[in-house]
């Protein structure tokens, strides 16, 4: 598809506006000029009548007939013929004017009449205390010949006005785009990742909005640019520690004298292995939600299936570590992204297994709930474990923070997840103290659908 530039274009559309409006002009003047009864022909007739005959001077009555001159028979007025009658006498007459009276009953005012088979329109105006009558007349031909050139006239004018406003806009234009050609050529010329706002003080004020909507995605683009940088540094200095213990891991299996350290060193290997597995796992959902930059589509969801499912997967786990995991939930919905809430359940579930202990205990409820007014449903997960200072309850959801206390360290994303997922889910996070007083209990509470 062929795309004209948009200096062509307002160029263009502005001469078509003025063509266009000259043209309805131009019509109206054509047809006020055509009316043969009134306008500009009446008027323009009158005043030459009166001027003629204020002009003739006195004694007009007592010359004789003028006789037309030989070779006179192929002469034509332009504009108009006039005659002069003193006495019923044509003394005075323009080159071509017709032999006959133009006006034959002499009466002043206008009138149509045939002469030579001819159209012709006719005024007539009289003075009576010297006997004179001047008739003045202009046939169709001398009306169309005058408005022939009065419109090759104003073509001409039309011409040459329409040359230079064309010319003038198209000028202007090009001043005004210089900032823009300007702009495109520091572009061009930027590195690769040089994402700093643009900044074009002489651009047009219409353009304006451009260059701020543009730089405000240059801002995002920086903004997850930066976060691709920290999420990779960050993976690098988290999956550092787990990596190395693996390999100390595995030599000690590989040196190992007895089958019984051999077996232990294994043990410790895949306990290592499981939780560079989770760690792995918690990054790529941390790069999907920073990759993510709009909002997913919220759906009514069931959440007690999907706890259930959840639930099942940390069993083994939990067994292992002697611990006890107990659901209860109710019917209800919320609008939300199935894959999320299961990230943000799976890491809840996750961060209470890890620290609540051997032997430890968990509870899962989600029911609906009344806050403020505002129906929903409230998803708890609690333990019985070291629990969280009062003081870093807040911080526990910054990414990459750990909280002290438990038998191992978690890697500090877990609970992030969980933050970022609330806040897309529209969803308010309350922390308190866990079974019997101890441990910690993580509530979010989600609008109904």
């Amino acid at each position: 598809m062929r795309t004209r530039s948009m200096r062509w274009r307002l160029t263009w559309t502005s001469v078509k506006c003025v063509l266009v409006a000259w043209l309805v002009w131009l019509g109206c003047q054509i047809w006020q000029l055509s009316r043969s009864h009134y306008g500009f022909w009446d008027e323009s007739q009158r005043e030459i009548a009166a001027q003629i005959l204020a002009s003739m001077p006195d004694g007009l009555d007592r010359l004789p007939s003028r006789p037309r001159a030989p070779g006179t028979e192929h002469l034509r007025d332009h504009k108009m013929s006039w005659q002069v009658w003193a006495n019923g006498r044509n003394v005075v007459y323009s080159a071509a004017a017709p032999d006959v009276p133009l006006k034959p009953d002499f009466q002043d005012g206008f009138a149509r009449r045939e002469i030579g088979s001819e159209a012709w329109h006719v005024y007539s105006l009289s003075d009576p205390r010297r006997n004179l009558v001047v008739q003045v007349g202009r046939s169709k031909q001398m009306i169309a010949n005058e408005l022939r050139t009065w419109i090759g006239m104003s073509l001409l004018a039309a011409g040459l006005i329409l040359g230079l406003f064309m010319l003038t806009v198209w000028v202007v234009i090009g001043r005004s785009l210089r900032p823009l050609t300007a702009l495109r050529q520091t572009l061009q010329a930027r590195p690769p990742l040089d994402l700093t706002p643009l900044h074009a003080p002489r651009l047009p004020s219409e353009f304006t909005p451009l260059v701020g909507a543009f730089n405000d995605q240059l801002d995002r683009v920086d903004q997850a640019l930066q976060n691709e940088r920290r999420f990779i540094a960050d993976a690098a200095h988290e999956l550092r520690t787990p990596l190395a213990v693996l390999s100390a891991h595995a030599d000690l299996a590989r040196r190992a004298a007895t089958g019984e350290e051999r077996d232990a060193a294994l043990r410790r290997l895949s306990a290592g292995v499981q939780r560079a597995a989770r760690l792995s796992e918690q990054l790529l959902d941390l790069a999907r939600l920073d990759a993510d930059a709009t909002s997913p589509a919220l759906v009514p969801v069931e959440p007690a299936p999907l706890l259930v499912i959840v639930v099942r997967d940390f069993e083994t786990l939990a067994r292992e570590r002697g611990q006890r995991i107990s659901l209860c939930t109710e019917d209800g919905r919320i609008l939300g992204d199935v894959d999320q809430l299961g990230i943000l359940i799976r890491n809840l579930l996750d961060n209470a297994v890890r620290y609540a202990g051997e032997g430890g205990r968990i509870a899962v409820t989600c029911k609906p709930e009344l806050r403020d007014g505002l129906a929903g449903m409230a998803l708890c997960v609690a333990d019985d474990g070291p629990g969280v200072p009062h003081e870093d309850r807040e911080r526990i959801f910054h990414r990459f923070y750990r909280a002290n206390g438990g038998a191992e360290r978690g890697s500090g994303i877990g609970l992030s997840l969980v933050a970022r997922i609330a806040r897309t889910h529209h969803a308010r996070i309350d922390v308190s103290d866990g079974l019997d007083g101890r441990g910690l209990a993580v509530t979010v509470f989600f609008p109904a659908a």
